[in-house]
């Protein structure tokens, strides 16, 4: 299954595999830090906390997964 997931700046939907679900990773887009949500069973798209502190993460883009 993949986690279909937003940042809270709404620029992209963004597809990772579900040994993501809850790490922290960086919007390649605005730069901020949010956690993995964990995958839905409809694959609805849900928009990524923010994270609470920026340390640890883990930066990625689109065409890593």
């Amino acid at each position: 299954m993949t986690i279909h997931f937003m940042c809270c700046c709404g620029a992209k939907t963004y597809y990772l595999p579900d040994k993501m679900a809850g790490s922290k990773v960086r919007c390649p887009t605005c730069r901020a830090i949010m956690v993995t949500p964990q995958p839905t069973n409809s694959g609805q798209v849900v928009i990524a906390a923010p994270a609470e502190e920026e340390h640890g993460d883990q930066q990625w883009s689109e065409g890593e997964y």
